[in-house]
């Protein structure tokens, strides 16, 4: 299988944003609603399903393997 240059570069700007999103911005939410590290985990979870969630929905579909 080969995956075009512009492919890479957009294959890589969407694992940033989905490693964003599961490490990130989901896991700071949680620490604001719970207040300790329980809410960190919680967050890394719902964000890391959600990053899953993403990539079947919409990322997969913007990578051509050829």
């Amino acid at each position: 299988m080969f995956i075009s240059s512009n492919d890479k570069m957009l294959l890589i700007k969407i694992m940033i944003l989905y490693s964003m999103i599961s490490y990130f911005i989901f896991p700071i939410i949680g620490l604001y609603i719970k207040k300790n590290k329980d809410g960190i985990t919680h967050g890394m979870i719902l964000g890391t399903i959600v990053s899953i969630f993403l990539w079947f929905k919409y990322g997969s579909k913007m990578i051509q393997l050829k």
